[in-house]
């Protein structure tokens, strides 16, 4: 029976995964940890020492431990409708003869096959699409450009959008050739710098809610630095706490899309109060909402006391609930954000995942229960 690893070694070797990898510490699982250490087959204390200096094999050994590998095909489908609906319509009128996109942090690979069957379906043919799709870990590409999947890589909550799959039918389902042939696999960390020039489109979903505040603002810098002028950038719904420097939103805020000022919507607008029109049959009449209020720059305590106001006059209105805990993410209040994140997933559990909860943009409840759930995944607050 081996023994059990030191758990100073686990402290230490934990925040040398934060530092390689930017997740913060409460979303690395000592357990993990453990395992890698235990894999390296070493002297604790040189292990330390490897970890130290940088080494290859240990700062590997640290990716895996906090590999996170939650992806499916078409996921998010409310901003696969944005880009159907907006992004490539400009791109048609632009008359663009070259379209480049990275998916950044693609995991296994089914989010950069979604962009590439999404855009051949849509764009002009003579239109060439080039697709970069990184990721932290070779294993994971390995996955993706061998490009072969089962039926966990596709959900009822992500309709196939897009033609995407040689054989429907089949058990393992290969990527077909023509969506394969314009995604190119390569590996890089988000705390680098990308160095293949800009890109018309980026999409780096659900990985930054793993990372700690600081690391958040330094990947997100390379993004914007690689996004072209007139180019958009999507976040998952838990990514982005706040409007990136220099962007602003380009769709309604839940939707997590953004563009530079230049090309888009003012980004203190974040709309939270419910429509008006709230029919509750059988039910007493509940209060007008407030008005819709900035969260965003200048106007937090305004904001805080509508949303306070909005609980108490709609306790069940989903996308009040959701704001909540972003707030309280921003102020570094983690305990009642989780909290609020498991109210969320409590108040959804038993109502379909593709009903349309009003709003100020109608989203699906699924899309709410995800993002609850992916935000009290990366913080160990799923029970």
């Amino acid at each position: 029976m081996r023994a059990p690893v030191d758990e100073r070694v686990v402290e230490r070797l934990t925040e040398y995964a934060a530092r390689y990898t930017g997740f913060s510490l409460d979303a690395i699982l000592p357990d993990a940890i453990r395992r890698a250490a235990r894999r390296l087959a070493d002297d604790p204390e040189r292990i330390l020492l490897r970890a130290a200096n940088g080494e290859g094999n240990v700062v590997h050994a640290l990716y895996q431990a906090v590999s996170v590998g939650e992806t499916f095909f078409f996921r998010h489908p409310e901003q696969f409708g944005f880009i159907a609906r907006t992004v490539v319509p400009e791109w048609i009128a632009a008359r663009k003869q070259r379209i480049t996109v990275w998916s950044a942090g693609c995991a296994t690979g089914e989010e950069a096959y979604s962009l590439a069957a999404c855009l051949l379906d849509l764009v002009p043919k003579h239109v060439e699409v080039s697709i970069l799709a990184t990721d932290l870990l070779e294993r994971n590409l390995a996955v993706a450009r061998e490009g072969v999947y089962g039926a966990w890589s596709r959900r009822p909550s992500a309709p196939m959008l897009h033609p995407i799959f040689e054989d429907n039918s089949a058990s393992r389902m290969r990527i077909d050739s023509r969506v394969r042939a314009v995604v190119k696999f390569a590996q890089h960390n988000l705390l680098e710098a990308q160095s293949g020039g800009t890109f018309d489109l980026i999409l780096c979903r659900n990985v930054l809610v793993y990372f700690s505040p600081e690391s958040v603002r330094k990947a997100v810098g390379h993004l914007v630095s690689a996004l072209a002028a007139d180019g958009a950038l999507l976040f998952g719904p838990m990514d982005v706490t706040d409007v990136p420097a220099a962007l602003a939103y380009a769709a309604a805020p839940e939707l997590q899309i953004y563009r530079r000022q230049a090309d888009a919507r003012p980004a203190k607008v974040r709309a939270v109060a419910p429509p008006v029109r709230m029919a509750e049959p059988q039910r007493e009449r509940r209060a007008a909402p407030p008005e819709p209020v900035s969260i965003e720059r200048g106007e937090r305590k305004v904001a805080k006391a509508a949303l306070e106001e909005l609980s108490l006059r709609v306790p069940d209105y989903l996308p009040g609930i959701l704001e909540r805990a972003l707030m309280h993410i921003r102020q570094g209040e983690r305990a009642a954000a989780v909290q609020l994140m498991r109210d969320v997933l409590r108040r959804t559990e038993k109502l379909d995942a593709e009903d349309i909860v009003p709003g100020p943009e109608p989203l699906p409840v699924g899309f709410y229960r995800s993002s609850a759930e992916q935000f009290l995944r990366s913080r160990g607050g799923v029970e």
